[in-house]
């Protein structure tokens, strides 16, 4: 195979390899973010439940 013909062959598939990589990347960047909304989101409503705990607590001692 000549050159020219190798590169026209080689060209898209690194060219489809990184962007492979990238999309990769960006969907482990949103999985990461998810995840970290998520345990804030659970750390709240565990803090809030320990909150509601204590009223009612509180509530039943009157």
């Amino acid at each position: 195979m000549n050159k020219s013909a190798e590169s026209a062959i080689e060209k898209p598939i690194t060219d489809a390899i990184a962007e492979a990589i990238e999309e990769a990347k960006a969907d482990s960047d949103l999985s990461f973010l998810r995840r970290q909304k998520e345990v804030a989101i659970r750390s709240r409503l565990d803090q809030f439940a320990k909150e509601l705990s204590q009223v009612k607590k509180q509530r039943d001692q009157h």
